[in-house]
């Protein structure tokens, strides 16, 4: 149960920079071949031309003040990099408490092109730090009820961790290329650029939380030792394959090299994704998709949640619960611009879904489906507002929910939980400057599942609805910094 809580928001923010590690912020030029990183702007669609003075619909610019200092270390190669968001989250209804809390994340780092600096030719290191404090540090879900329901920026612990420090190398003119050192796969595997358009249940990669519960690779920002190889054959395909140790210990601790930070001791197995896919260019394609499959297998002896290793329930009888040995897990994932009036500019409106499966073992989620869609330019005037919403279902493991109902009974309480939970939210992200932008959202639960960290389960408790509002900067956008483009 501890784990659940640490998956709460593990995404925050990340729709602004840094799941796939580089920044794509203030993007110079997009190759022929962009295999989006999940730090992408919220939309397939391409960004909108530069314009001098205050671009159209936006309130005010903040004139780039550090291009110049950005274009000359980017002529060195150094790449700076970074965001800030604060969210401000209340369930005001239904859940287990209804109260509002804030919470901030900060993002900083650089890339490192040591083309530039002389070095080998299409290598990059990537560096970058994730600062977390405010709110409280376990994440939302005590407050919803629901697991599945983590925050942007929520959690697992309020300190500074090590993000990423990777080196990144591309050969045969970037038709192959291969990422290792401390980071984690989250950031090249299941990703799409329009899921970070939300705030709660998803971000950055298919249903994070199924992601992470149902292996112990850790999610963004807890970077472990990990790699991956890329094969792009044509400039629409891809195959990727990687490997990682899967290391839910890093959850609690900063990631650094000192005081064993970097030891696989804690390890608890191997982690490995292979995905197949499609994408188009939003540049060229006026309707541009996004297609692909997954596998993911990961050898943790995974613990029973339900049964201790004599076969009796722990809910009432304590012990030490049974192995269930390996999970695997295949995952879909496919994104459409299905209206899009004038190819030059950013609106458009993409639909997008999502599903994963267990296939062996007990996962945690036997099933996860997401629906949803984004709009980018909403009315006259506003080509740079962002209007998202997003349905998703998580349908649990029957010795999972059985657990929650034998807490249950084990207070005395009649009733049940039902297996699956849904979430649907809806959201506006309201243009301000260039890289500055205000968000506000609602999200509905409905059956909460209540696989809580300190909370006990009620089974009246049946929804919950949140609302909130997330301010965020960019800053290579909000500055005129050049930002460092990873074509992955």
């Amino acid at each position: 149960m501890r784990r659940i809580q640490l998956l709460l928001g593990l995404c925050a923010g990340v729709w602004l920079a840094p799941v796939a590690g580089a920044q794509t912020i203030g993007v110079p030029a997009v190759p022929e071949n962009p295999q989006l990183p999940a730090e992408a702007p919220a939309s397939l669609t391409p960004a909108p031309p530069a314009m001098p003075g205050r671009p159209e619909g936006d309130f005010f610019t903040l004139g780039d003040p550090l291009k110049p200092l950005g274009e000359a270390l980017a002529s060195k190669g150094v790449y700076l990099k970074g965001f800030w968001a604060s969210t401000l989250y209340a369930n005001v209804s239904g859940g287990t408490q209804r109260t509002r809390i804030v919470y901030n994340d900060a993002f900083y780092g650089a890339d490192f092109d040591l083309e530039k600096m002389g070095g080998p030719v299409g290598t990059v290191i990537h560096f970058s730090l994730d600062s977390r404090f405010g709110g409280i540090p376990q994440g939302v879900n005590n407050l919803s009820g629901s697991a599945v329901g983590y925050l942007q920026g929520a959690g697992p612990a309020n300190l500074t961790r090590l993000n990423e420090l990777s080196l990144d190398q591309y050969l045969f003119d970037g038709r192959v290329r291969f990422v290792v050192g401390r980071t984690t796969l989250a950031n090249y595997f299941a990703t799409s650029d329009l899921y970070c358009q939300f705030l709660v249940g998803t971000c950055s990669n298919i249903g994070p939380f199924t992601w992470s519960e149902n292996s112990n690779s850790p999610f963004w920002p807890i970077a472990v030792w990990a790699g991956e190889v890329a094969f792009f054959p044509t400039p629409e395909t891809y195959l990727r394959v990687g490997a990682s140790e899967s290391d839910p210990y890093q959850y609690f601790y900063g990631g650094f090299p000192w005081n064993g930070g970097w030891s696989t001791s804690h390890a608890t197995g191997v982690f490995v994704p292979v995905e197949l896919g499609y994408q188009e260019n939003a540049r060229t394609t006026r309707y541009a998709g996004k297609y692909d499959i997954g596998f993911t297998y990961d050898s943790s002896n995974f613990a029973d949640p339900r049964y201790n290793t004599q076969g009796q329930l722990l809910a009432f009888a304590g012990g030490t619960p049974a192995n269930l040995g390996s999970t695997t897990s295949i995952y879909l994932q496919a994104q459409k611009i299905v209206w899009r009036p004038d190819a030059s500019k950013p609106q458009g409106l993409t639909l997008f879904g999502s599903a994963q499966f267990g296939v062996t073992g007990h996962p945690f989620v036997q099933s996860y489906v997401q629906l949803g869609a984004v709009l980018h330019g909403t009315f006259p005037g506003r080509p740079n507002d962002i209007l998202g919403v997003d349905f998703q279902q998580n349908v649990f493991d029957g010795r999972q929910t059985g657990h929650v109902n034998d807490l249950i009974a084990a207070q005395g309480l009649g009733g049940t939980i039902a297996n699956a939970a849904q979430i649907l939210e809806v959201n506006y992200a309201l243009a301000l400057a260039p890289g500055i932008q205000m968000k506000p959202y609602t999200a509905y639960f409905f059956h909460p599942d209540q696989n809580l960290y300190d909370v006990a389960p009620n089974p009246r408790i049946t929804y919950a609805w949140a609302v909130g509002v997330q301010f965020s900067v960019l800053f290579n956008q909000a500055l005129g910094l050049p930002g460092f483009f990873r074509p992955d």
